[in-house]
């Protein structure tokens, strides 16, 4: 079959694409960032796709040849770049419509556990809406809802839970009480792919789950098991206290920094996220792997452990770097600026050359220290800072040497910035 996949760059989209290929379909993976999803499987055919714009004319061509379409595209909520209603709504139906124009019948729709406007969130509202824009239209449709996805790499929820655990003695948990079911990204894609096979159920709507319930509590300690960890005390932080870092994390994300610590996550965990998958199991005769099963299935490697430990290390890092340099741009043009006078005068710098390598050297530091907060081409501004520090200690040893009889000053202030440069460098993902 032909088989296009909208978000297939995504978390479940790139584990459904990866499964259907295996089964000798051919996968027409669209998605908004493509370039790097090419890289990771070069083997699909790539389109760019929109959900915020593009309208049914955009996508009647795209769907030329196409038997089935898997719509796996969704954000958190608003922010830079996401549109909570362009991505769950108006993009699906756009989708949706192309979908009965062209006369594609098969469409299978990938929403969420907790799809329901009474959770409070405009996330389950939008989600809701969309479900409902597919089932007005006369196509052989499925909505899939699924509860906590799991594989082997992260995104997202899973993302922080891991980080969570590779936090030492201690482990912060709002909540707590929480109850999965977790579903494995292998089990969703079967179920996905029985959905394509001819004969299969339409006009269904049923809640992908495994068969364990799970707390949030036994989550984090079956994953700090697995990982080899060992036990933990785990710190029940109140609400109220917690509140902050779910508004902070609101507001990064209007910088373009997505976070799973945002409020609508907290409100979809006290909604649902558990589900029910009775009737999906009533119908298919599935047997999915129930969590523990799952862990045990796939022992947790190196890299594993890595990621965990790195999981709030490497943007504490990221945030050390710019803020400090941000500082540096900050500090030498207020308190510092009449000794970085004397240090250019010294050198032999003309007066307009001192002013012009002062502003030009406090406008680069500020560019990179903002460009750092902001998440923007992190591994390119690591890079730059690491060859501009290279430059500034190269000028200073040229023109002032005797700036290393005390050494200790570049030791204790430069090296260290340059270390976590290099580390941010080295494990970017700018996908």
């Amino acid at each position: 079959m032909n088989i296009l996949i909208a978000g297939a760059s995504g978390f479940i989209g790139s584990h459904l694409a990866a499964h259907l290929h295996s089964q000798g379909h051919r996968v027409i993976a669209a998605g908004r960032q493509i370039n790097a999803a090419r890289r990771l499987a070069p083997d699909l055919d790539w389109i760019a796709c929109d959900f915020r714009h593009d309208n049914a004319a955009d996508w009647r061509p795209r769907l030329a040849g196409v038997d089935a379409v898997i719509n796996c595209v969704g954000v958190l909520q608003d922010g830079l770049g996401d549109h909570s209603r362009a991505a769950h709504v108006d993009g699906a139906a756009a989708l949706f419509a192309a979908c009965a124009e062209a006369g594609v019948r098969r469409v299978i729709h990938i929403s969420a556990v907790g799809a329901d406007a009474a959770s409070g969130s405009a996330y389950a509202r939008d989600k809701l809406d969309g479900e409902a824009a597919l089932k007005a239209l006369d196509l052989d449709w499925a909505i899939l809802r699924p509860s906590l996805v799991i594989a082997r790499n992260v995104y997202g929820g899973t993302a922080l839970v891991r980080a969570l655990c590779g936090m030492p003695w201690i482990t912060p948990l709002v909540g707590g009480e929480q109850v999965f079911r977790p579903i494995s990204a292998e089990d969703l894609s079967a179920a996905v792919g029985d959905l394509l096979e001819p004969g299969a159920p339409s006009h269904v709507s049923w809640d992908i789950a495994g068969p364990q319930a799970v707390s949030m509590d036994q989550l984090l300690r079956g994953y700090r098991r697995w990982l080899g960890f060992g036990r933990t005390r785990i710190w029940h932080v109140p609400r109220w206290l917690a509140a902050p870092a779910f508004r902070i994390g609101d507001l990064l994300g209007w910088v373009g920094v997505r976070t799973s610590m945002r409020t609508t996550a907290l409100k979809q965990l006290d909604f649902d996220v558990e589900g029910d998958p009775a009737e999906w199991l009533a119908a298919t005769g599935a047997a999915p792997r129930g969590f523990d099963a799952y862990l045990a299935s796939a022992p947790a490697g190196v890299q594993d452990r890595w990621h965990a430990r790195l999981g709030f290390a490497r943007p504490a890092a990221r945030w050390v770097l710019g803020l400090y340099w941000l500082a540096t741009g900050i500090i030498s043009l207020t308190i510092a600026r009449g000794d970085a006078y004397d240090v250019l005068q010294a050198a032999g710098y003309t007066p307009a050359m001192q002013t012009f390598l002062l502003w030009f050297g406090s406008a680069f530091d500020l560019a990179l220290g903002v460009a750092m907060l902001a998440k923007w081409r992190v591994r390119l501004v690591s890079a730059i800072m690491i060859a501009g520090t290279f430059a500034y200690i190269l000028a200073l040893s040229l023109t002032l040497p005797g700036l290393w009889a005390d050494a200790l000053g570049p030791i204790l202030k430069v090296f260290p910035m340059m270390a976590l440069a290099l580390m941010i460098a080295a494990t970017e993902d700018e996908r």
